[in-house]
């Protein structure tokens, strides 16, 4: 009689060890880039001029709100001025995917990210910014920013 709690405290182990491994796998297929992902992104951020380190510092999933408030629309007018418009995204849901620049003017002093917005396969949007308070936001198109 003495087997039966230790047989318990077993199946209990083993529950708990496979809902983590079962969590940690959702997790990680959620927050992953597939190869074809990244090198859609790594090429076009080259082919504008950008350096970036090759995988992703950030991957985030959102929903472009239906209605735009002044901040989207803001943000929309500055990704118009790269080809994009954000409109025609409304209420679907897309990836965010964040990059650390290398080549832009101010990566000695501040860290540099360039963010890629996907929606299935195709780039949305994009811009570079700088992570700390009060920082700056420009087009991915504006190079006029890298460091010659």
């Amino acid at each position: 009689m003495r087997a039966a709690p230790f047989i318990n405290r077993n199946k209990y182990l083993f529950a708990v060890i496979t809902a983590s491994a079962v969590i940690m796998l959702i997790i990680f297929g959620l927050f992953r880039i597939d190869n074809s992902t990244n090198l859609m992104i790594i090429e076009y951020l080259n082919g504008l001029g950008w350096q970036i380190e090759e995988n992703p510092t950030e991957i985030s999933h959102l929903t472009i709100p239906t209605d735009f408030d002044a901040v989207y629309q803001t943000y929309n007018a500055m990704q118009k001025a790269s080809g994009f418009n954000l409109e025609d995204f409304k209420g679907k849901s897309v990836t965010r995917y964040s990059y650390r620049v290398l080549n832009h003017q101010s990566s000695a002093s501040t860290e540099v990210v360039a963010s890629i917005f996907v929606y299935g396969n195709t780039i949305i949007a994009g811009d570079i910014s700088s992570v700390e308070d009060n920082g700056f936001m420009h087009p991915v198109s504006d190079t006029s920013y890298i460091t010659p």
